[in-house]
């Protein structure tokens, strides 16, 4: 990044420093047509072509790396999406079944270095609880009803951050009801 500002001044020096040459250059050679109206006009209409053509470039350099950009944000946001979804499903899959097979912690291998590339410290941070409650609740190569609960429940807060991270902070939300409400329903479900 800072390279690129170094860049980017350099870029702004040259271009202020080829601006003043051409200042000069097109002055002198004003004047030495004065004795030549027509001459004079060509050289303006040649002076206002220069400056829409670099004016038209810089826009479009602009628009072109701000289209990027977000292009760039809505793969990011699509790929954050369906990696969330599958780990919710595989740890709804594993909950379901009440037991955790080696096919199952290889997926969620998988799914952890793909959260490991996207995921927020705070939805990485709330999966190693999740894990945590898995491997606990697994120890016995049994999942019971009320680690089930326990681990939906680590879920819950763990969706919670996941729409955080999606959404971003949602404007008039409080995030402590939000949080609340999910875990609730959760809870709900589970009675």
């Amino acid at each position: 990044m800072k390279k690129m500002i170094e860049n980017k001044q350099i870029i702004l020096l040259l271009y202020i420093a080829a601006m003043v040459a051409g200042y000069f250059a097109f002055r002198l050679l004003y004047g030495v047509s004065d004795s030549f109206p027509f001459s004079q006009e060509l050289l303006l209409v040649f002076l206002g072509a220069i400056a829409t053509i670099l004016i038209t470039a810089l826009l479009l350099n602009q628009q072109t790396e701000l289209e990027l950009r977000k292009e760039g944000q809505v793969l990011l946001l699509d790929q954050k999406s369906t990696t969330y979804m599958a780990l919710i499903d595989h740890i709804g899959e594993i909950v379901e079944k009440g037991r955790l097979d080696p096919e199952g912690v290889a997926e969620l291998r998988v799914l952890n270095h793909k959260l490991a590339m996207i995921g927020s410290a705070d939805v990485i941070g709330q999966f190693g609880d999740v894990l945590r409650r898995l491997d606990d609740s697994t120890a016995d190569q049994a999942i019971s009803d009320a680690e089930q609960g326990q681990i939906m429940q680590s879920v819950a807060v763990l969706t919670y951050h996941m729409r955080r991270d999606l959404l971003g902070r949602i404007e008039g939300e409080d995030g402590q009801q939000v949080l609340q409400k999910i875990v609730a329903n959760s809870n709900d479900l589970e009675d």
